[in-house]
């Protein structure tokens, strides 16, 4: 506003109106309004770069999230991996556990007897074929009763072997149950920082909109400024080189009227030399400095 009342008034139209204490106030005026548009214009650069560092500041903190999430997403797929590798080794215990049982369930339809009676009776079969003498097809009936007895221990043995590979199946798959769940928990966790890392984001992004909002606000103000600033120096100069014209034409107009009074006292003095009275020093430098020697010769 100030630029443009001073660029309004800066015609010559304008300026021949004022007198020279005039043109001075108006000049110290213009100086005063140059200097606080100076004061505007640095302030408005070092605000400029305060907002250019925030915005710096919040485009680092976007990359760091950034690389946040990329870390925690390796750290998903990995997670991912390693559930399907689980699910994978669970399949094949949950087969091993199947045949398992199907050969257990084979195993006890071959053996119904108690183990401890069964061994029991085996026990007691062999005392009384080494203890006892018998006739020769009770012994062979013996013989034969003790061999069904060990062939049934036997299957036994291996029902029970059955059984505790079944227990050693079961118990990895509880293991591998375990970590999955340990490992899902982990993955929701993952995923829930990911999502607030995520939300950071855009709450920066917003930040850094409104910043930049910021800053081309500022820009504009400051080149308005700089405009401003100009304008106001061209008054300045235009004032300035009035007042140096006023005083030029002045020293003209002085000397001009001093060569005319010396060239009046020069002639007044050659009509004295004329009239033969005698001139005084200063009347002699007059007429020396107006017409040299040659006023003598003219006598």
């Amino acid at each position: 506003m100030a630029a443009e009342q001073a660029k309004k008034e800066g015609s010559p139209l304008y300026l021949d109106k004022l007198s020279e204490e005039e043109l001075e106030e108006k000049l110290s005026e213009i100086k005063s309004m140059m200097l606080y548009k100076k004061k505007e214009i640095y302030t408005l650069i070092q605000k400029r770069s305060e907002l250019v560092r925030e915005a710096g500041s919040i485009k680092k903190e976007i990359m760091k999230l950034r690389e946040a999430i990329s870390a925690q997403m390796q750290r998903s797929e990995s997670i991912r991996k390693e559930l399907e590798n689980y699910k994978t080794s669970r399949m094949s215990l949950a087969e091993e556990k199947r045949r398992l049982y199907q050969q257990l369930q084979n195993i006890q339809t071959q053996v119904k007897d108690d183990k401890d009676k069964l061994l029991s009776r085996l026990a007691k079969l062999e005392w009384i074929q080494q203890t006892t003498p018998l006739p020769p097809d009770e012994e062979l009936a013996i013989i034969d009763k003790i061999a069904e007895l060990e062939r049934k221990s036997l299957i036994i043995e291996k029902g029970e072997k059955f059984k505790e590979k079944t227990k050693e199946v079961n118990l990895r798959i509880n293991e591998l149950l375990a970590k999955r769940e340990a490992l899902v928990e982990e993955l929701v966790k993952v995923n829930q920082i990911i999502k607030e890392f995520k939300k950071q984001i855009r709450d920066l992004m917003n930040q850094l909109i409104n910043k930049s909002k910021e800053i081309d606000k500022v820009k504009e103000s400051l080149l308005n400024a700089i405009k401003e600033y100009a304008d106001i120096k061209e008054e300045y100069g235009k004032i300035k080189d009035e007042i140096v014209r006023r005083r030029l034409s002045i020293k003209a107009r002085v000397s001009e009227k001093t060569v005319d009074m010396e060239q009046e006292l020069a002639k007044q003095a050659l009509e004295k030399y004329k009239r033969g009275e005698k001139l005084d020093l200063a009347e002699l430098q007059i007429l020396y400095k107006q017409y040299g020697d040659s006023f003598g010769v003219s006598e």
